[in-house]
């Protein structure tokens, strides 16, 4: 029979070694008493996937250190030093991939390392981690290998996309002001014209204009039998090919037929009385023009107009002395503004 005493002490000493047993941690041949030591190792501190990483080491109990991945050292050198540093497995954390280097007990020797990765954007960065620390805990030994599912590809989400409706046709009107010189190869000098021109699009780059170019000043032809004054109209279209002009800088082409008016009016003999007449002819002409856009429906213009008369007006006196005669050939540069709506 054991003494009352004697009961006391044996359930004291029975509890103490108890307690000493849970408080101890699992000692290892080789490795420090104390909890397991493992290095989280980022390219920044605050990388979603190394959080997560340390909050699911912490909870298994591990003592966790973090540092950022040094850009003039090379990963293996920097896992190795940690290894070296008492580190028994470091876990290298980039955003959606894992590298787990674990070392043999009581050395810096890696006995094991395990790329894990998901893809960056199917959003399992939370399953990688536990993945990750669920693979650490079984090849440390910390408990029975659990049955690990694996990662799957997050599933396709079949879609149906109602074709968009096709863009409205974009159809354009402009109208510009511009003044010039014109001038021809027959009898009659440069003179100043001022021009209208209205232009649409027909479809796609191809449009029509209507033009009609007015004369500022009149050719002068004077001579010792007398004094007469000629101006030039011209009207007429044709077809062109013009951008949208939502472009800077942009050009246009264009050709077409012009309707020529060529009115004289003055005494072209001494002593005969004061005439007038006037003549139409028709003409091919082809123009080309350079559109600097100022704002989304002003721009400026520079035209240069070319041309044939295949019908030339021709104003004659008595005797048959031409006093002005519209040459076969005829040229104009202008200048001016477009409005586009």
């Amino acid at each position: 029979m054991i003494p009352r005493g004697g009961s006391l002490a044996a359930v004291a000493i029975t509890l103490f070694i108890s307690a000493a047993s849970v408080a101890a941690p699992l000692d290892v041949p080789g490795v420090p008493p104390g909890p397991l030591r493992v290095a989280l190792l980022s390219a920044t501190n605050d990388d979603p996937l190394a959080g997560r990483l340390d909050a699911e080491l912490h909870t298994i109990g591990l003592d966790v250190s973090r540092s950022v991945v040094s850009p003039t050292m090379g990963i293996e050198e920097q896992v190795r030093r940690e290894l070296a540093g008492g580190a028994r497995a470091v876990i290298v954390a980039d955003g959606h991939r894992t590298d787990v280097w674990i070392s043999e007990p009581g050395s810096d020797r890696v006995a094991l390392r395990q790329d894990l990765e998901v893809d960056q954007t199917s959003g399992l960065q939370a399953v990688l981690a536990l993945r990750t620390v669920e693979f650490l805990r079984i090849s440390l030994g910390l408990v029975s290998a659990p049955t690990v599912v694996p990662l799957e590809p997050a599933p396709a989400v079949a879609r149906t996309l109602s074709p968009s409706p096709p863009p409205e046709p974009r159809r354009w009107l402009a109208i510009d002001v511009s003044s010039g010189v014109l001038a021809s190869v027959g009898g009659l000098g440069a003179m100043a014209v001022a021009g209208l021109s209205l232009r649409a699009q027909l479809a796609g780059l191809v449009g029509a204009e209507l033009c009609a170019y007015f004369p500022l000043t009149d050719s002068e032809l004077s001579e010792t039998e007398g004094q007469a004054r000629t101006s030039v109209s011209l009207a007429g279209g044709g077809l062109l090919l013009a951008p949208l002009g939502d472009r800077r800088l942009s050009f246009d082409l264009a050709a077409g037929t012009l309707a020529v008016f060529v009115r004289t009016t003055g005494t072209p003999t001494a002593a005969g009385p004061e005439m007038t007449d006037a003549q139409i002819g028709l003409a091919l002409y082809a123009r080309g023009a350079a559109r600097f856009r100022l704002a989304e429906r002003l721009a400026l213009r520079i035209d240069l107009l070319g041309g044939s008369a295949v019908r030339r007006p021709v104003i004659s006196v008595a005797g048959g002395r031409d006093i002005a005669t519209w040459g076969t050939a005829f040229a104009a540069g202008m200048g001016g503004a477009e409005l586009r709506f």
